[in-house]
């Protein structure tokens, strides 16, 4: 339980809600904390996206940086960037 407090938090807000016992059925219990730990199994991947997403644009070989980005009438001037590599 030391180890665990965020399973221990869920378990007791699964049966606890203001300070009245909502829910005593231990199977009913289990398969929401199962659920949850299948959530937050899934939510785990994500954390590792932003990083890949930085890895692959440092690795994007582009011939040249756009200096001046022109659509139509506009022209945007492309400030000068730091090297990402």
């Amino acid at each position: 339980l030391i180890f665990h407090v965020d399973k221990v938090h869920n378990t007791l807000a699964e049966m606890v809600m203001g300070g009245m016992i909502l829910e005593t059925n231990m199977n009913e219990i289990v398969t929401q904390s199962d659920a949850q730990n299948k959530l937050e199994k899934s939510e785990a991947g994500l954390a590792g996206a932003t990083a890949r997403v930085v890895s692959a644009v440092k690795n994007m070989n582009l011939p040249e940086i756009p200096r001046n980005i022109n659509i139509g009438d506009i022209s945007i001037k492309v400030p000068n960037l730091p090297s990402f590599k």
